[in-house]
């Protein structure tokens, strides 16, 4: 580690940056001279390579070597099997992300207990927030976390940046595994003040649970999204016949 951060995860967000820069279809270095360049073992470059395969900004051809792909242009969500966060996915897109912080407290919530394994007596953070994009409205999302595993979220200022990154960067957690379940939601009425609709308007909701390499679960969070981003995108890697 250097600084509290995991080597991949500096090697990851350094070559994130390059990768951003190049041209599509643009050839990254082998292996071998990444693990020259950045001092690190092949292991290590192995998992950055993977975790940005996974967002979608790379693809590796097989006896070919690893290229930059274009980005999806459109307004959807995308749920490609890396646990990225909304802030990190749009933002590697170009876009301008902000956060307004409804709320960032220690709560008593036994069902939310119970989604995270833990005792139902537990306290919990209840970390709620809207994300904007460009000045848009996109996103509704309230996160449990385990207040006694994750104290230091109550003291970091989340208008900016992404939630996920700061428990792997900060906690050294590889975060594996994301369940989504995606659902129908009538909104309530601050729901629909926020998002400017009817009471009772349907809309997307998509609760999240996500594991560590452990198979513990690290949060459990749902999203709703307005009316007028309710477009979903699913992209699955890795499949065999």
């Amino acid at each position: 580690m250097v600084d509290g951060i995991p080597k991949y995860v500096s090697v990851r967000n350094h070559l994130r940056g390059n990768v951003e820069r190049m041209e599509d279809g643009a050839q990254l270095p082998t292996e071998s001279e990444l693990c020259k360049r950045y001092k690190v073992s092949r292991i290590t470059v192995r998992h950055a390579i993977e975790d940005l395969i996974r967002e979608g900004l790379i693809v590796r051809n097989q006896g070919k070597g690893t290229f930059k792909i274009k980005p999806p242009s459109s307004s959807r969500e995308v749920i490609n099997g890396r646990i990225m966060g909304f802030w990190r996915q749009q933002h590697d897109l170009g876009r301008v992300v902000k956060t307004r912080v409804l709320c960032n407290r220690v709560t008593a919530e036994p069902n939310m207990a119970t989604r995270l394994g833990l005792d139902p007596a537990d306290p919990l953070i209840d970390l709620e927030r809207l994300r904007y994009v460009n000045g848009n409205l996109r996103q509704y999302v309230r996160t449990y976390l385990s207040s006694e595993q994750y104290p230091d979220i109550l003291h970091h200022d989340f208008s900016d940046g992404s939630l996920y990154d700061f428990i792997e960067a900060r906690h050294g957690v590889k975060l594996a595994r994301n369940e989504v379940v995606v659902r129908i939601k009538r909104v309530d009425a601050r729901i629909a003040d926020y998002f400017q609709v009817e009471e009772g308007t349907p809309i997307l909701a998509m609760d999240s649970t996500v594991y560590d390499s452990f198979d513990a679960v690290v949060a459990f969070g749902v999203a709703l999204q307005p009316p007028a981003y309710s477009e979903i995108e699913f992209v699955i890697n890795g499949l065999r016949d």
